[in-house]
């Protein structure tokens, strides 16, 4: 992180123009990151994420490779008026080399665009802008606002930037984080594909516009309440319990309670830790149908990590309960983003590029096989592991992956065109990755990228060759990326 000196403080505020006189002596943080990526591949859609369920592969044709290159800015300022109270707000830039410039009066504002020559594209967006600071008379902080949040389980409950009011209270080797977050309010979210969600049609003689009601009346909410408790320098175990609040369907209200508890050993090379998630009550709103029937599904992980030799080993597996779509719905409900059903949850732990999502690489594309937790009610069985060595200024990361669906669910799955049913098996693939890099300086990273995945039998005599017409599978999907980093 950098600080500007008096020179550059006073500069700011000049050119803001928007600070009173007692705002001058603030303290102003900036700091962030760009990252250019270019690459070559036969899987990425750039600028399209989802390569999970119906939305399977279609590329049957090598030649289909493919290069682009994508870049993402994030520009953080922090407004420090004390240690007490701070203003912190986020904004990033995302665009593909060649994409669009200089658009039409109604597309000047579209995200993820402006990569094209001349350039001269608004695309600028606010990822998080919120107040933080410290309750009086209380060991606790206090986040309100547009802020970043990320569940005590690796994200796989629900990993984004959402609006709501967080606190973390600490007292001895206790930490308790207590908060309300809403996801959607009203009728009038529009997702990635342009849709609005099948909902209730807004009352008549509200006054409202098409599509939406007074504020407040439907929403998606949750209640976060995480505690964490330190037994030892080594120990240390949690719980929380998450409340999902929706009336966003048809059917009414729905209440999904999501219980966990979890537990990280440190045993001096290395550590050791896990979680298990619970969940019951009534499916809420998400993208994958059975909305209102009732939930019984859980998540279970355990990892390692142990110094080996010249540098660590990593291992991990996680479990996602799913189901068949036929009734009682046993797949894990991550609150998945409305409207395309994209991840706001994910597993970044298991650093795949292409089998599960990995926002380490993410731009303007971010596709996986396993887009999300639920993957679209099947659930996941995977296995992972990896080895990172570092030597002086290079790094070097490498990892194998294997993953499934927990259960058939034929609503989801690729149909076997071959028989004409879907019998191909649960077994998504395994992928090989490894990542070389070198550090410029202690800013700078550049690395190469390359990932492979042997498709599985899920996906056996799932796709026409677009050339031939005959049923195959589809090639084993595979990218190379080059990677400039630089945060600041």
């Amino acid at each position: 992180m950098k600080r500007l000196g008096l020179k550059g403080t006073a500069a700011v505020a000049a050119a803001l123009g928007c600070m009173a006189t007692s705002a001058v002596a603030m303290e102003h943080e900036f700091n962030g990151m760009l990252r250019i990526k270019g690459d070559l591949t036969n899987f990425d859609q750039a600028g399209g994420n989802d390569a999970s369920g119906k939305r399977t592969l279609y590329r049957t044709n090598p030649s289909h490779s493919f290069f682009y290159t994508e870049q993402r800015a994030r520009l953080k300022y922090t407004g420090k008026f004390s240690d007490d109270v701070k203003l912190v707000t986020q904004f990033e830039i995302d665009s593909r080399w060649g994409d669009t410039s200089q658009g039409k009066a109604s597309q000047n504002s579209t995200r993820n665009q402006g990569g094209a020559m001349e350039t001269d594209q608004v695309n600028l967006e606010t990822k998080n802008v919120y107040m933080d600071f410290k309750a009086p008379f209380a060991p606790t902080r206090v986040k309100a606002g547009l802020m970043p949040f990320d569940d005590a389980y690796k994200g796989i409950f629900l990993g984004t930037d959402i609006a709501g009011v967080m606190t973390t209270t600490k007292v001895d080797q206790l930490t308790v984080n207590a908060g309300w977050l809403r996801g959607y309010d009203n009728l009038n979210f529009n997702g990635a594909d342009g849709t609005i969600p099948a909902v209730n049609a807004a009352p008549t003689g509200t006054g409202s516009l098409s599509g939406t009601v007074n504020p407040g009346r439907y929403s998606l909410d949750l209640g976060i309440l995480e505690a964490k408790y330190a037994l030892s320098k080594e120990l240390t175990v949690g719980g929380s319990y998450y409340l999902t609040y929706s009336n966003l369907e048809k059917s009414g209200f729905n209440i999904l309670n999501t219980l966990g508890v979890n537990a990280a050993y440190n045993f001096g090379t290395g550590t050791i830790d896990g979680f298990l998630l619970y969940q019951n009550g009534d499916n809420p709103t998400n993208d994958f149908g059975q909305v209102g029937q009732k939930v019984s599904a859980y998540a279970a992980n355990v990892a390692a990590k142990v110094k080996a030799g010249p540098g660590t080993l990593r291992s991990s597996v996680l479990y996602a309960s799913g189901d068949d779509g036929q009734g009682k719905v046993g797949a894990f409900q991550c609150v998945n983003q409305l409207g395309d059903g994209n991840a706001t949850s994910t597993y970044s732990a298991a650093q795949m590029t292409m089998l599960i999502t990995n926002t380490r690489y993410a731009a303007n594309t971010d596709r996986a096989l396993i887009n999300t937790v639920t993957n679209y009610n099947q659930g996941l069985m995977g296995a992972f592991v990896g080895y990172d060595l570092d030597i002086d200024k290079t790094f070097i990361k490498t990892n194998l992956g294997m993953a499934a669906v927990a259960e058939n669910n034929n609503s989801f799955k690729p149909k076997n065109l071959a028989k004409n049913d879907y019998s191909n098996g649960k077994y998504v693939g395994t992928e090989v990755n490894a990542e070389v890099g070198y550090k410029i300086s202690s800013n700078l990273t550049a690395s190469l990228v390359a990932g492979y995945v042997f498709l599985g039998d899920y996906y056996k005599d799932t796709v026409k060759n677009s050339v031939s017409g005959a049923v195959e599978t589809p090639d084993n999907p595979w990218k190379t990326q080059v990677v400039l980093n630089l945060t600041f």
